[in-house]
């Protein structure tokens, strides 16, 4: 239908007649209410009426597809959800007693509750995989007697993908979930009863067809070099994934996972690639992109960023990854707490990849692990690093990059400790050395306050300072690039090695500790501002400026090389 065409008068009374009916749910709910007020309220709908008839005249296709996109989203309600207007029912499990179901059930004691709901399917062959939408709580659940294990051990859903249609019967299929309730106490220590009505549990299994496909995650740049970079992704669905570049084809395997690694290429030059999606044997193409990236340069100036924290505030985070992305570094170093919960699958979605999509697919990204991440399974599925694990390091052009997780045991003489000098050592002749972790050696927040003994009384910080900075000082290294405090700071300690916090990618800011002078003394610079650092080397310095996503310099800081005579005077 073309935009100046009319709309027949039966649609034109149609949509009319259903804006009408609120004038019939007004006269319902005031049937003795005050006469003058709903006589307002009746000249009020008529002329909405009027009105809809008469924009439906002039604007025919706005209302046409105002409709279609009702009309579809009933479609996409009624037919995707199996579960939709199916019976529920829970039960309080008690060991040794058969479930008694009910519709409401009051818990009185913390312990396990199942849910049971059963439905009909007519032909299981119409779908190509499901998804249950679900509380992340539910430990355990099954499908006709299987169960239904998460994609990733160790990781939380909302939604649980990549369920086999094969899993349906036809006729009746049986969903039973179980999880702990735990409640909460009052003032008294007294646990408070929670009632639970299982129609009110939030739960949906959808039926997913080919057209359902989409990217879930990305594409995320790894790794980089000058002549090669990775890409790694997810689909919602299981799918085989292409990526096309340089005239050039790399597959991988059907699944939701997917991870490339493009080489042959050129220094310094910029590159397009896309992401093609497709269910094996069915459906439409899906893509992403095409994208845009620079592969190092062999030689001449080379800039990145570092940042971090930039978890639970998305339109912060935003605001701070399109900064970044614009601003177009060689790569970006991320030192940690992505997310606020690093096992809640969703989050990361939500919180980190969501909110930087430009970020994410133009500029190669280096993780290091914070604590938020909780040591979570999917780090390293969907981050490629230079090693493969969360320790690494990767000599770029003139300068050492070296990446840790600073939670793990850093004591002197230990095996990572070892580790860590070899990679000084190996990396010697580089011009600049810098070690990216989450937890810094000196800060004046509060997680650096001190102990009865002087030093920092968390663990992670202690090691940092007693064990970590000493050995950076001990090969000359340019700077410890650190975040968990929610501010920037810049201390130059006295072992030589500048200590950077940048902790302010979108996370909620703080203060200094109470304390601050005391447990660190060597402060040169303090900002309570979201900020990224951008460390552009050129010859034989390296300059770094702290920087506000709208562009204002909080801090600057120039190094000369490692080894040059400016290095030695100072």
């Amino acid at each position: 239908m073309g935009a100046g065409t009319a709309l027949p008068l039966q649609r034109i009374i149609g949509i009319a007649a259903r804006t009408g009916q609120k004038l019939s749910v007004l006269r319902k709910a005031n049937p003795t209410g005050n006469m003058e007020e709903a006589e307002m309220d009746k000249r009020y709908w008529l002329v909405t009426i009027l009105l809809v008839v008469v924009s439906c005249a002039r604007f025919p296709a706005v209302a046409e597809q105002r409709e279609a996109a009702e009309v579809a989203t009933r479609q996409s309600e009624s037919v995707s959800d199996l579960l939709r207007d199916t019976p529920r029912l829970v039960a309080i499990l008690q060991e040794g007693d058969d479930p008694v179901w009910q519709e409401t059930v009051t818990v009185e004691a913390t312990g396990q509750v199942a849910l049971v709901t059963t439905f009909q399917v007519a032909d299981p062959s119409g779908y190509t995989e499901l998804a249950l939408d679900k509380p992340r709580a539910w430990e355990e659940v099954t499908l006709n007697g299987a169960p239904l294990p998460p994609v990733i051990e160790g990781m939380q859903y909302g939604t649980l993908p990549g369920i086999p249609a094969s899993a349906l019967r036809k006729g009746a299929n049986t969903l039973r979930a179980q999880w702990t309730v735990r409640l909460r106490l009052d003032e008294d220590g007294i646990a408070v009863p929670q009632t639970l009505r299982a129609a009110d549990l939030p739960l949906r299994l959808r039926g997913l067809v080919p057209a359902d496909l989409a990217f879930q995650s990305g594409p995320l740049l790894n790794w980089a070099g000058t002549d090669f970079f990775t890409v790694a992704c997810r689909t919602n669905m299981r799918a085989a994934v292409s990526l096309e570049a340089d005239g050039r084809r790399w597959a991988s395997e059907p699944g939701l996972m997917h991870a490339f690694r493009v080489g042959g290429l050129k220094p310094g030059t910029e590159y397009t690639y896309r992401l093609v999606a497709q269910i094996p044997g069915a459906g439409p193409v899906v893509t992403s992109g095409p994208h845009r990236l620079r592969t190092y340069p062999a030689a001449g100036a080379l800039s990145f960023v570092a940042l971090g924290d930039g978890r639970s505030q998305p339109d912060e985070w935003a605001k701070v990854a399109a900064a970044v992305a614009a601003a177009r570094p060689a790569f970006s170093v991320f030192l940690g707490d992505m997310v606020a919960s690093g096992n809640v699958d969703d989050q990361w979605d939500q919180m980190h990849f969501g909110p930087a999509k430009e970020y994410f697919a133009t500029i190669p990204y280096y993780p290091v692990i914070g604590n938020h991440e909780r040591n979570c399974s999917l780090f390293l599925r969907l981050f490629q690093t230079p090693s493969g694990d969360k320790n690494w390091a990767q000599r770029i052009g003139p300068m050492l990059l070296i990446g840790i997780d600073g939670g793990m045991n850093w004591e002197a003489g230990g095996e990572l400790a070892t580790w860590l000098e070899a990679q000084l050592a190996a990396g010697s002749d580089a011009k600049f050395i810098f070690l990216a972790t989450h937890y810094p050696a000196w800060s004046s927040g509060s997680h650096a306050k001190l102990g009865e003994d002087g030093a920092p009384r968390e663990t992670r910080a202690r090691l940092a300072q007693q064990v970590i900075m000493p050995l950076l000082a001990k090969y000359g290294a340019t700077a410890m690039l650190a975040g968990h405090d929610h501010f920037y700071e810049r201390s130059e300690p006295p072992e030589g090695v500048t200590m950077i916090v940048s902790g302010g990618a979108g996370v909620r800011l703080r203060d200094k500790w109470a304390d601050a002078e005391t447990q660190n003394p060597h402060s040169k610079a303090f900002a309570k501002r979201y900020h990224y650092c951008v460390f552009t080397i050129e010859g034989d310095t390296c300059t770094m400026q702290a920087v506000t996503p709208d562009g204002e310099v909080l801090d600057e800081r120039t190094w000369p090389a490692r080894g040059s005579a400016e290095a030695e005077e100072l």
